[in-house]
């Protein structure tokens, strides 16, 4: 008999095209997830995926078996929306790893912490941003994009049946760790030609540092390494204040002095914007919550 497990892992593998990529996304190992789709071919009695040097692909009947498994998922999802109706209110939003935006739910806790609410916040690549509010998990997601990878992320929108607003656009931003010696950034002064090594939050089709990686820049030099992937904040921050790393992400969304603050280097200028906004299923409105802390960050903003 198919198990839920199975199809859950069918439908990562395909969307992710590489086995390595959802055992992380699963939080399993890899052997494990070869294992499982293995069982589910033998249950089936043809292969799902075709294996190859660069990763996997779907067989002609693995896309039909594909197609069946999101349905199963998104009727899962929805049963699972109804046993929570009986409950305290909620709301669930994702967005890219971000200390503003995490200072900003923190300010709007803050705010509505004596209200009968559970509050579900997730920290996600783009890709899994997407995923999840095409699924219905969450109702709301917020991403960084830069405007010339556009094409792709509505392409990617419209088969997930959503929509994206623009709230602010942004620059990308390098962020020498403390032990890079730039102890006081200059995008004039700074030889942005030398190799810069990077601790990033997530890789993903709309990464940043991937989307800089790839052109380049104005020079069009490809200098920039990731050295480690992390989806851990605390690895992060610790990485940046006690190594050489930086980080390349969109520019802070106020024009205030927090304390602590890091000074960055900008690297698109008004060439190549970072746009950051919401997703959200396309047609539908927000509910009570959802709406609420949407106007919060566009009122922060």
């Amino acid at each position: 008999m198919i198990e839920t497990k199975q199809l859950q892992y069918l439908v990562v593998c395909a969307d992710l095209k590489s086995f390595s990529r959802a055992a992380e996304v699963l939080y399993t190992t890899q052997p494990n997830v070869s294992k499982v789709i293995r069982s589910l071919e033998e249950e089936l009695g043809f292969p799902i995926f075709a294996r190859e040097t660069r990763g996997i692909r779907l067989t002609a009947r693995g896309e039909q078996v594909y197609e069946y498994a999101c349905r199963v998922m998104d009727n899962m999802e929805e049963m699972m929306s109804l046993s929570r109706t009986d409950s305290a209110e909620e709301l669930h939003v994702s967005f890219n790893p971000s200390s503003w935006i995490s200072a900003c739910f923190a300010d709007f806790y803050n705010a509505n912490q004596q209200e009968n609410v559970c509050f579900h916040v997730a920290t996600a690549s783009t890709e899994e941003v997407v995923r999840r509010c095409a699924r219905g998990i969450d109702e709301l997601g917020f991403v960084y994009v830069m405007e010339d990878q556009m094409p792709f992320f509505e392409y990617q929108l419209e088969r997930g049946h959503l929509a994206f607003t623009e709230l602010k656009r942004v620059r990308a931003m390098l962020y020498p760790g403390d032990g890079s010696g730039e102890k006081e950034p200059d995008s004039a002064g700074q030889d942005l030609r030398r190799p810069v090594r990077l601790v990033q939050c997530y890789e993903d089709e709309f990464s940043l540092d991937r989307s800089w990686g790839m052109t380049g820049g104005k020079d069009g030099r490809n200098n920039i390494q990731v050295a480690v992937i992390t989806n851990s904040d605390y690895v992060m921050n610790d990485l940046l204040c006690r190594t050489g790393l930086g980080n390349i992400s969109g520019d802070y969304l106020d024009a205030g002095e927090e304390p602590g603050r890091r000074q960055g280097i900008s690297l698109s200028g008004e060439d190549r914007p970072v746009c950051f906004g919401y997703i959200r299923k396309d047609g539908e409105i927000p509910g009570k919550w959802a709406d609420k802390f949407l106007r919060f960050i566009q009122e922060h903003i």
